[in-house]
């Protein structure tokens, strides 16, 4: 009897960014270890409260925040940046980085979009909308940090 194929993780496309304070970004600098994409607008408002709860959880360093917005009123992403830490009212040491091409290689068709990546650089996990739940959003970064895909056997 054939044994049923494996499952196929996704792997996370090339991409190469410069953030709100101008520092470069790319997906090579980001394969020492797992990271959250999470994909947003600056005019999404709903998305804030998600974006808050994600920076509390995720370390530093292990979280991009992609606009997926093409249009030039929203491209400034150091606005974008201090708006967020404004209506916070608290700093995101997160980089802010235009890249709407990435957004659709991604799949982002609704936003808020979260991508958990496993240190191998496939998708382990993908939330999308609000979410809020802090113990959740940790329970998937923590397996995400424990998870790793053989393209034989699948997920483990």
């Amino acid at each position: 009897m054939d044994e049923p194929p494996t499952a196929q993780a996704r792997g996370v496309p090339e991409w190469t960014a410069s953030s709100h304070n101008g520092t470069q970004f790319n997906r090579t600098m980001m394969s020492q270890g797992a990271y959250i994409a999470y994909f947003s607008a600056p005019w999404c408002s709903h998305c804030e409260a998600t974006l808050d709860t994600y920076d509390q959880v995720i370390p530093n360093g292990q979280m991009m925040v992609f606009s997926q917005d093409d249009d030039p009123e929203f491209s400034n992403m150091s606005a974008w940046h201090e708006t967020t830490e404004s209506n916070l009212n608290r700093s995101i040491e997160r980089p802010f980085m235009l890249m709407p091409e990435f957004a659709t290689e991604m799949g982002v068709m609704s936003i808020p979009h979260v991508a958990f990546v496993n240190e191998q650089g496939y998708i382990f996990q993908t939330e999308i909308g609000k979410r809020t739940n802090q113990t959740m959003i940790g329970e998937i970064w923590n397996a995400t940090l424990n998870s790793s895909y053989n393209t034989t056997t699948g997920w483990s």
